[in-house]
């Protein structure tokens, strides 16, 4: 198992545009994730590879603060590559695929990844996931029920 980064510098980075997470195992290729970056202006540029890498490290657990009550992004996707790698035996492969952001729907569309509706939202069963607590406020405990639970909605989502 192995996560690859091909053509991280395409052209150069921080680029903006459209980036793909796949899983990857003999011919079956299996599009999990496609995002964006750069759509909007800011101080400091997020390019495609900032975000593939964030998602990656699973950076943010949670982002609606104060209720905490939705997992991140970033986390959804990084577990979802954990699962794809340590539980299904894949490689997993982030792609820079557009250097248009506005290519995002376009290519989910094409792809239809994993975890995203044709409008390239995260499914909702992913993102109205409960925790015992009620918030997903930062725990090593909370962390493994997080992990533990997406887990369990992969399974379902890849044996349909």
């Amino acid at each position: 198992m192995a996560i690859i980064f091909e053509n991280p510098n395409s052209p150069q980075q921080p680029q903006k545009g459209v980036y793909g997470w796949y899983a990857q195992k003999g011919k079956e290729t299996i599009p999990i994730y496609i995002g964006q970056a750069g759509y909007k202006d800011t101080c400091l540029p997020k390019g495609t590879l900032f975000r593939g890498v964030s998602e990656l490290q699973r950076n943010t657990f949670s982002s609606n603060s104060p209720t905490y009550h939705i997992l991140d992004t970033d986390f959804i996707v990084g577990t979802s590559i954990k699962y794809f790698e340590q539980v299904r035996g894949y490689n997993c492969i982030w792609r820079h695929i557009s250097n248009d952001p506005s290519d995002e729907r376009r290519i989910v569309s094409k792809e239809k990844p994993i975890i995203q509706n044709i409008n390239a939202d995260i499914l909702h069963e992913f993102k109205e996931i409960e925790s015992s607590t009620g918030r997903w406020k930062l725990t090593p405990v909370l962390v493994a029920e997080a992990e533990k639970k997406l887990f369990q909605l992969l399974g379902n989502l890849y044996n349909r």
